[in-house]
């Protein structure tokens, strides 16, 4: 009894991250890896990455985005701006928790934001995209969120990006994204292991074409 209450004690202090909250490999493998620039994306596809919820796109691949999508970004921080002051919550599925199954967290931290081809960010010979925001932390820099409650977030996110664009598709009066493509999001700034992230994606179920730089450069979110 005494080695059993060991046992249990040792597990209760490690705490949540002693529990991993995914098996990568173990969905249906609905992510493909190719090599090649995020930004040489198709024609009204969509550029999937990961952000903050304070309406700061100013490192990694967030900061190309920010450069080459003016009008998304300011779309992107009145959306923060909003919730900011709305204070609105909303509860999630907590994969690392012991006594409950749900989180409640604050707006927009495990959704997703679509935003269409903004008009103002069209250039010659550019080509136009949609821009998807997963809200994967809180914070960034010294204050990003802890990787369990990334991961968490990130499941939240996708499951509200799959609903989102099934409710564009079966509207059918509006556009919607012709693919989906991504960086390899969490993996850079935000120090999540990509395996688990893509497991994430694989286990929501989404098809996504991942770009990947030469050299393994995961300078991103």
């Amino acid at each position: 009894m005494d080695a059993q209450a060991d046992a249990q004690s040792s597990a209760q202090a490690q705490g949540p991250t002693s529990r991993p909250p995914l098996v990568p490999g173990s969905a249906r493998r609905t992510v493909q890896e190719v090599p090649g620039d995020l930004f040489d994306a198709p024609e009204g596809s969509a550029l999937i990455h990961a952000c903050n919820t304070e309406g700061s796109w100013g490192a990694g691949i967030a900061r190309t985005f920010k450069h080459r999508y003016p009008a998304a970004y300011r779309f992107y921080r009145d959306h923060c701006r909003h919730y900011a002051q709305s204070r609105e919550m909303h509860d999630t599925e907590d994969m690392y928790a012991h006594d409950t199954d749900t989180a409640t967290i604050r707006m927009p931290l495990g959704t997703a934001l679509i935003i269409p081809p903004q008009a103002a960010d069209a250039r010659p010979r550019r080509k136009k995209h949609w821009i998807v925001c997963l809200f994967t932390s809180k914070g960034y820099g010294q204050h990003v969120d802890r990787s369990e409650q990334i991961i968490n977030s990130t499941l939240a996110a996708l499951e509200d990006l799959k609903e989102k664009l099934a409710d564009l598709r079966l509207d059918g009066t509006e556009p919607s994204p012709t693919a989906l493509y991504s960086c390899r999001f969490n993996s850079g700034l935000f120090a999540v292991p990509w395996s688990q992230t893509r497991a994430a994606i694989e286990l929501v179920g989404l098809e996504m074409t991942v770009m990947t730089l030469p050299g393994g450069n995961d300078d991103q979110e």
